[in-house]
């Protein structure tokens, strides 16, 4: 899974969106890296191949002016055209998402997006991750395909030019192809927002004074920073950050509905976790050892499918968002241990629970 920052607010973005991605990048990630911030009309974006390490090597991302902007770091991929964030056709707006197309893998998805990316194409409109293959994506009249992620930054970009607010322009094209995602935006017309479109993937908000943090998980914002509040974007909403505050705004995301985290299924996860923590000093776990995507359906109470793509009346799991909020628990409760491992090649924080 991909690991997600943004901030707005009255410092300069690019080294606060640095190290909130260095809190979190190794959860999973650390693999491509990028970051895009606004000042004064104009939009600066930057990624790599690589960790935030090598984006800083790579690029003067650091340097960036603006006090807003947005980073990302994703678990995968061998091309920096790859990485995110990506740009609409005039570079005007930037996005970054994180979310599998899990369960949405269906014909009608990928017919869909294909169609979508090919009157872009049609248009004249440059397609920058095209690729030879990638995944089930259906190829393009010019036989290349493309990144799952760029058809939702063409489509806000596109909605934006037709007079859309940032966060209908996003919301709209969320609803073209809605999957187990979130997604923040931003755009140099609106220099101090960050949209947030999120169906079930987690979004953490930090709203202080003067400004707001995004970020997968709490544990990325600044521990020298006041923090009036500490809590999520809600699922299947489009929301609003901007300096000190974050509002939900009235677009209600279509076809999807998402399964609550109620207080029984958090109670059973919690449990589940800690003792799959606990004592694992020697032998810690990383993400990708907690299987919760299987292990865990009983816990939800309808049949567990990731996109109403797949089957009318079937509810999205937030079993991502339900695992980062455990994990930031035991790190509030100064519990969580972790250290730095590879496994198949990838940096992967490995963790585990100090006995209390």
């Amino acid at each position: 899974m991909c690991n997600i920052a943004g901030y707005t607010g009255n410092r300069r973005a690019a080294p606060i969106l640095i190290e909130m991605l260095k809190r979190e990048q190794y959860f999973d990630g650390g693999v491509c890296t990028g970051i895009a911030t606004i000042h004064e009309g104009k939009l600066y974006h930057a990624k790599v191949v690589g960790n935030v390490d090598e984006l800083l090597k790579q690029t003067d991302a650091i340097n960036f002016p603006g006090t807003v902007g947005i980073a990302h770091s994703r678990p995968g991929g061998t091309l920096a055209s790859q990485a995110h964030p990506f740009v609409d056709a005039d570079e005007k707006l930037a996005l970054v998402l994180n979310g599998t197309l899990r369960g949405a893998g269906v014909p009608e998805f990928f017919e869909h997006s294909r169609d979508i990316m090919q009157a872009f194409l049609d248009r004249g409109i440059p397609i920058r991750s095209a690729i030879d293959r990638n995944g089930n994506h259906l190829t393009l009249s010019n036989g290349l395909s493309y990144h799952d992620t760029e058809p939702y930054a063409l489509m806000a970009g596109d909605n934006y030019k037709k007079g859309m607010p940032l966060d209908k322009a996003l919301g709209e094209a969320i609803d073209e192809l809605p999957a187990d995602i979130v997604t923040l935006a931003i755009h140099v017309n609106e220099p101090g927002t960050i949209a947030v479109g999120r169906i079930t993937r987690p979004m953490s908000i930090g709203v202080g004074d003067g400004e707001t943090f995004l970020a997968t998980t709490a544990i990325a914002f600044p521990e020298n920073v006041k923090l009036r509040a500490v809590t999520y974007a809600p699922p299947a909403t489009v929301c609003k950050a901007t300096p000190g505050a974050f509002e939900i705004t009235p677009h209600a995301l279509k076809n999807v509905a998402v399964e609550d985290i109620t207080p029984d299924k958090y109670h059973k996860a919690y449990t589940r976790l800690e003792s799959l923590l606990i004592g694992m000093k020697d032998n810690p776990l990383s993400l990708y050892h907690f299987y919760s995507y299987t292990a865990w359906r009983d816990i939800w109470s309808r049949p567990f499918v990731e996109c109403k793509y797949v089957k009318e009346g079937d509810l999205l799991k937030p079993t991502a968002d339900l695992t980062y909020r455990i994990l930031y628990s035991f790190y509030k409760e100064g519990r969580l241990r972790g250290v730095l491992k590879e496994k198949d090649g990838m940096n992967l924080i490995h963790m585990w629970l100090e006995n209390e």
